[in-house]
């Protein structure tokens, strides 16, 4: 089948993959009955896990390719080159882009290697036993869900107006310091920032715990070891692509982010919104609506999210109700729930009392904490996408909340620490010096 095939072509329920006592005979079973054109989308869907999956055995999945003959001599020797240079990250990507290049055939064998080698690759493993998770139709989950649509041209102004506002909102970067003379120092934001290691896991809460007091060289090896094997990483413009997601649904996406104090949450935020505002980012989220919890605080009163939005944008005037129709074209980012002084509790035992706290119209007048609830929950604009970012000590609070994808800062890792230094600093040999004495 042609890999640009109709929808209509790709699998059908049948296919299914029957969970097996033997994980290899499941998974093996699952690609055997993939046609070509749902093994392309898988390639695709999990490209980029897949390449950090690999990235430990490489070298093998290359040399399986090349003795079916799917790869050249000269091909599996770039591979090896790189890993002997420790590029593994880029041999990986050379693989996938040579598999993408030659075909069903080669992709297939590909697959074929991942199942002979899961055992061993913990990110790997992790992928496969999802896709025995799919359903009967993987087409379901593949994609985000929300495809681009053309905005009505009475809200392309006030998409201009909101975009533009968010910009210069964030553009800037002011940092406190007691390094140089300033007590503040302003940098443009593109400027200074520099990437954060962040993953997409739910990891144990002590061992979280445990690392606000780890220290030294020894913590540093730990994370780089945990990271090759099966910590995954995800950018922010990943927080809400479903591969990555615990929780498969229909009625919208809400992502956790924890951090440690001081870690680079709040400049994460900026630089999530900065980017959407740039076109850089989220192209299916028409509106974006940022509000930190501390801010939040201040408000005394029940209110509705109509007026939330209008005290911060007011620019938005009477035609909030036309955002209400599209809820999947919305993203709600909450900063700092450990700062929230009001209480918001998902447990179970809300269920009780829950109509008293639900808020199911945005023009209803509700406390904070019972708007938050309900959009983190789809209760309120369902289909709309959430996210939430908390210091790891107020991580509880959201343990039985409907989160879709988890994901931790580790903060700089390797040459990023280098990496910023080098921004913060104008001249190189003060970073330098700054640098080796942090290190």
């Amino acid at each position: 089948m042609a890999e640009g095939s109709n929808r209509g072509e790709g699998p059908t329920s049948s296919k299914r993959m029957r969970i097996d006592t033997d994980p290899n005979t499941a998974i093996t079973e699952f690609l055997t009955k993939c046609d070509d054109y749902l093994l392309f989308q898988l390639t695709k869907f999990y490209r980029d896990r897949l390449e950090q999956a690999i990235e430990g055995g490489v070298d093998g999945v290359s040399s399986l390719l090349t003795y079916e003959t799917h790869f050249s001599g000269q091909e599996h020797r770039k591979v090896v080159d790189l890993v002997e240079k420790g590029n593994r990250a880029d041999s990986s990507k050379l693989v996938l882009n040579l598999v993408m290049e030659k075909g069903s055939r080669a992709r297939r064998v590909m697959w074929e290697s991942f199942v002979k080698m899961h055992h061993a690759v913990p990110k790997l493993d992790k992928i496969l036993k999802e896709m025995q998770e799919l359903g009967p139709d993987p087409f379901d989950y593949m994609n985000i869900g929300r495809g681009l649509s053309e905005i009505p041209s009475h809200l392309k102004d006030v998409q201009q107006k909101h975009k533009e506002t968010l910009r210069v909102q964030t553009e800037t970067l002011r940092v406190n310091t007691i390094l140089i003379k300033e007590k503040v120092k302003i940098f443009q934001l593109v400027t200074l920032y520099t990437e954060l290691t962040v993953i997409s896991t739910v990891r144990d809460r002590t061992l979280v715990e445990h690392e606000l007091l780890a220290r030294g060289r020894d913590h540093e090896e730990w994370r780089e070891k945990h990271l090759r094997r099966e910590l995954e990483k995800i950018r922010t413009d990943q927080l809400f692509h479903s591969s990555f997601s615990q929780r498969k649904s229909k009625s919208g996406s809400s992502a956790a982010v924890s951090g440690v104090a001081g870690i680079g949450k709040t400049t994460m935020v900026q630089k999530i919104v900065y980017d959407w505002a740039t076109g850089k980012i989220y192209p299916h989220f028409q509106f974006v609506f940022s509000f930190k919890f501390r801010d939040l605080n201040a408000i005394n009163c029940r209110i509705n999210l109509r007026n939330l939005i209008l005290d911060l944008y007011p620019y938005f005037g009477n035609i909030l109700g036309e955002l209400w129709k599209n809820p999947e074209r919305l993203l709600f980012i909450f900063d700092g729930l450990d700062e929230f002084k009001e209480s918001i509790d998902f447990d179970n035992n809300r269920i009780n009392t829950e109509a008293d706290y639900i808020c199911t119209d945005p023009e209803d007048q509700c406390e904070v904490s019972d708007i938050v609830y309900s959009l983190i929950q789809h209760k309120l604009l369902p289909g709309c996408s959430v996210l939430v970012t908390s210091h790891p000590t107020a991580l509880h609070l959201l343990e039985k909340a409907e989160i879709s994808v988890w994901a931790e800062i580790l903060g700089f890792v390797g040459e990023e620490r280098k990496e910023y230094f080098n921004k913060f600093f104008e001249d190189q040999a003060v970073a330098a010096a700054v640098f080796k004495h942090v290190e």
